[in-house]
């Protein structure tokens, strides 16, 4: 089958290429498939491309990738689903495609999302290996209305060509090339999508042959597309050990979660390159030991050079203004370089955290945004602890950041 990948994605602060399509294409291939990749980031007439890329290809079916539902921080909203679903209908109504979605997006809600967009079908998770099923009903005619759920594969890794879309755009608008070393995310955060997702690990091999495809064509600055490395710390080490051992000479920044493993894991992020790293931190409901490991954490990673950055989500139901004051005392104390705080908590249908609020009519009072739609396809917030209050407790100190105030990302603010 022919079949026109579309990244309908232009937010660029900052841009951000389309990895997913990168590897769904190469799956596609590997099957004998015909894809191309129209990424309309960068597009001033993006349906003048859709037009011309259709008409040079003549595709069977088109695909389209939900990344993002929004941007998920309150004061700088911004919704992309409507103009996504104009680009839909445009496919659906001027050029009679059937249009597959899928994306890290749908996670959300899939079912409203495919309603929400009126596309034909769409896929859950990842869909290198469910695709192919999916292209097949569309050929048998049964797949009208559907939602797949995609596949964790524990096969062999789908390798990327880095020619298939226009990086040095990206670069030059301060965007840069991504990476993955796994999947899924065994964490429980109530607010969290990815939360208790299937783990699975690319060979540390294909990861670094991919690596090395973009290294070999100019591209030197990554950013990991992961959840968080240190999903599992033997993993790491090996990893970090393996790209070290390669000597690419790339520059990487990555997430983390707060959990302390070993003086040797950022020693050998250091050697291999990394010079940022992300903490991903929340408030609810935590002991002592995870602070601890947050102030160990940020200690391991300043004493072998590493920038380090939190982002801090807080504010969560039945928390006070005397928690979030302790909370931000013991983050302050080892001294990171940035503290991004968010108190405004974007909710999806399926959360754990929404759950608690929906069936507490005490705290429906703190919603913000579409509160009557029962899908949450469209942003819904709860707020306690408003933009004023966090300032007064923030008391001027520049370690902190409110996120949303300003549009921007952590390897932007702290590149060496």
């Amino acid at each position: 089958m022919r079949i026109l990948l579309i990244s309908p994605n232009r937010y660029v602060t900052p841009p951000v290429p389309p990895i997913g399509l990168e590897y769904l294409a190469a799956s596609l291939l590997a099957k004998g498939h015909d894809p191309v990749i129209l990424d309309l980031c960068f597009s001033e007439n993006p349906y003048d491309e859709i037009d011309a890329a259709i008409n040079s290809r003549r595709p069977d079916v088109a695909g389209i990738t939900v990344r993002n539902v929004d941007t998920v921080l309150y004061h700088t909203n911004e919704f992309f689903l409507d103009q996504i679903g104009e680009i839909v209908g445009y496919l659906k109504n001027m050029h009679a495609l059937p249009v597959m979605i899928g994306g890290a997006g749908l996670a959300s809600n899939p079912r409203g999302i495919l309603e929400y967009l009126k596309a034909d079908c769409a896929i859950k998770g990842p869909a290198e290996t469910t695709v192919h099923d999916m292209l097949r009903e569309f050929s048998e005619g049964t797949a009208q209305g559907k939602v797949f759920q995609g596949i964790y594969s524990h096969s062999g890794t789908c390798l990327r060509n880095p020619q298939a879309l226009n990086y040095r755009k990206y670069f030059e608008a301060g965007g840069i090339a991504g990476f993955e070393t796994h999947k899924g995310c065994s964490s429980s955060c109530v607010y969290c999508l990815e939360a208790n997702t299937p783990v699975r690990f690319k060979e540390i091999d294909d990861v670094i042959r991919e690596i090395k495809s973009l290294v070999d064509v100019g591209y030197d600055h990554f950013h990991l597309c992961d959840s968080e490395f240190n999903e599992d710390n033997e993993y790491a080490i090996e990893f970090c050990s393996a790209l070290k051992k390669a000597g690419l000479g790339i520059r990487w920044a990555l997430y983390m979660k707060p959990v302390y493993s070993s003086k040797s894991l950022f020693r050998l992020l250091k050697e291999s390159g990394a010079y940022l790293i992300t903490l991903t931190v929340d408030s609810w409901k935590k002991c002592p030991l995870y602070w601890e490991d947050y102030e160990r954490c940020v200690y391991g990673a300043k004493a072998h050079g590493i920038n380090i950055a939190v982002d801090f989500l807080t504010g969560f139901p039945y928390e006070t203004e005397a928690d979030l004051r302790e909370h931000l005392e013991i983050l302050r104390r080892p001294l990171p370089d940035s503290i991004g705080i968010n108190t405004y908590i974007r909710l999806y249908k399926t959360l754990k955290i929404t759950n608690v609020i929906r069936n507490d009519p005490g705290l429906r009072r703190n919603l913000f945004g579409a509160i009557d739609d029962a899908s949450f396809v469209k942003p819904v917030f709860y707020n306690q602890i408003d933009t004023e209050t966090l300032k007064r407790l923030i008391s001027g100190d520049p370690l902190f950041r409110i996120e949303g105030i300003e549009k921007g990302v952590n390897y932007a603010r702290l590149r060496n």
